[in-house]
């Protein structure tokens, strides 16, 4: 139903009939992270600003958004991770070159009789770095994540 919805519409291999799919599969987790971190903020804390003349829209600035940096990383690790491994969405809705993800990529180095392994481990290999400097980047914030999850049991 996707890729016809994608002709229909007139996003079949573009960018925004990609990138709507995307948003749709990560919305509901980043809404429900965000709804269930932002319950677990003391009302203390949000009641104080309150009381110190704060408006609803100075509370969210200034309190709950910087609040909210470890549940938005964590959110963009998933989905960064997520859109960079793709394979079978990117593989449907796209036949341009120029926007297929890399594992089509390197499936593009295989055929049904014969692969070239050294090709596609080169691929893999360079495929894998952004990854990599992407998690060293981002390693303290993925440690906490994951000690955070398994304290609060």
């Amino acid at each position: 139903p996707l890729f016809l919805m994608s002709i229909a519409t007139g996003l079949y291999d573009s960018r925004l009939g990609v990138l709507i799919p995307y948003i749709g599969i990560g919305l509901p987790l980043g809404v429900y992270l965000c709804t269930e971190y932002i319950k677990s903020i003391p009302d203390e804390v949000i009641e104080s600003a309150r009381i110190d003349g704060a408006g609803y829209l100075r509370i969210f600035a200034t309190m709950i958004a910087p609040m909210s940096t470890p549940v938005a990383a964590t959110l963009a690790i998933l989905n960064v991770t997520g859109i960079w491994n793709e394979f079978m969405l990117i593989n449907i809705l796209v036949s341009k070159n120029t926007l297929k993800s890399m594992p089509v990529g390197i499936m593009k180095f295989s055929s049904a009789l014969s692969s070239d392994y050294g090709k596609q481990f080169a691929a893999l290999v360079i495929g894998m770095l952004p990854m990599l400097i992407f998690y060293i980047l981002f390693r303290k914030q993925i440690t906490k994540g994951v000690s955070a999850g398994a304290i609060k049991g």
